[in-house]
């Protein structure tokens, strides 16, 4: 569910995001297997998520959900914004910047340099911490400033990302939105998404933000050739590449620290994206099987509704977790799904 509201004492942009029902498996530990089916007892899956509200600086456009994992995305002139809950990455901090480091083609910290370049900022009346990022990419400067919370179970992702001169202009008036955000009650299950409310006009905020140009995607070393006939375009928000398919299909590869909830949990977040029906957690899990010839643990499944299918595969290479998400025309998928295949399991 989407809201508006504008109360009287201010006229900032208040948006409210309620997220559709999302169980998840919680594993036992690293690398456990998922439980039973979705409902079977408080350990057996995860709530849904919150409400979330916000005040938008001025400057910045609401882009709304993009139906995946970012459950807000805002642009201030070409610098993107991107708002993604994860499952709790607590503790794996170091990680965290180092997998941002790999994205930008960077050597990783010590333990020590990743501790220090992590620094403390109010994240919804919390204690958050962010980084500071910046490289060369594709011949162009770039700038990615990560911040997160982790928050019962989850851990939020805000980033900044954009020339650097373009982020250094927004940082304040980033910093000041993260102490807006706030956190309601999970959604009822199965409450309908209603059509967004329209906006009230933004009020000026205490540092004006500057548009200026962006840049997503990254440049991280994703094993395999590029098979023929796919060609490199843009990667989006937590992604680290994307290839056009021929036939209107697409190719998304992304990188992550942890299994992000589980394989049931990814399962059934594809099914949401796919417009399919709620099934348990069982049968989500059961529908993934092992890729032959792949990494121990990699595992694909294959989804179809109607004119449009998908195929994902979930690969874990040197304790991090590559998602392949092979999309489009249900034509195009199958002709190119043992590409793809093939292309998610190549080793370095």
């Amino acid at each position: 569910m989407v809201l508006v509201a504008v109360p009287a004492c201010r006229k900032a942009e208040i948006r409210t995001y309620v997220a559709p029902r999302d169980k998840e498996v919680v594993p036992a530990a690293a690398g456990a297997e998922e439980g039973g089916a979705a409902g079977e007892g408080p350990a057996a899956e995860r709530a849904a998520l919150p409400a979330v509200t916000w005040a938008l600086p001025s400057g910045w456009a609401d882009l709304g959900s993009d139906g995946g994992m970012n459950v807000g995305q805002f642009k201030a002139g070409e610098v993107m914004i991107n708002l993604t809950p994860l499952a709790s990455m607590e503790g794996q901090e170091n990680t965290l910047v180092n997998m941002w480091r790999n994205v930008l083609g960077q050597p990783a910290f010590s333990e020590a340099e990743a501790t220090a370049a992590l620094q403390e900022t109010e994240i919804a009346g919390g204690k958050g911490r962010f980084f500071d990022l910046s490289a060369e990419r594709g011949g162009s400067p770039v700038r990615i400033v990560t911040a997160f919370l982790h928050r019962e179970g989850r851990s939020w992702f805000f980033k900044l990302q954009g020339p650097p001169d373009a982020v250094g202009a927004q940082i304040e008036a980033f910093k000041g939105f993260l102490k807006t955000v706030k956190f309601g009650a999970a959604a009822p299950v199965n409450e309908p998404t209603p059509a967004v409310a329209p906006a009230a006009a933004p009020e000026q905020p205490a540092v004006a933000p500057a548009p200026a140009p962006a840049a997503e995607g990254g440049e991280i070393a994703v094993p395999g050739k590029v098979p023929e006939g796919w060609s490199v375009v843009a990667a989006g928000a937590m992604q680290v590449a994307k290839y056009s398919v021929a036939g209107g299909a697409e190719v998304a590869v992304s990188v992550f620290p942890s299994d992000t909830g589980g394989l049931a949990a990814n399962v059934l977040r594809w099914r949401r994206q796919m417009g399919l029906p709620e099934v348990g957690a069982e049968e989500a899990a059961g529908a993934a099987k092992p890729i032959e010839g792949g990494p121990e643990g990699a595992v694909a499944v294959d989804l179809e509704n109607g004119e449009k299918a998908l195929s994902g595969a979930i690969v874990p290479r040197d304790g991090r977790w590559f998602f392949y998400k092979l999309t489009g025309p249900t034509a195009a998928v199958e002709a190119a799904r043992e590409t793809f295949v093939n292309f998610a399991k190549a080793t370095p």
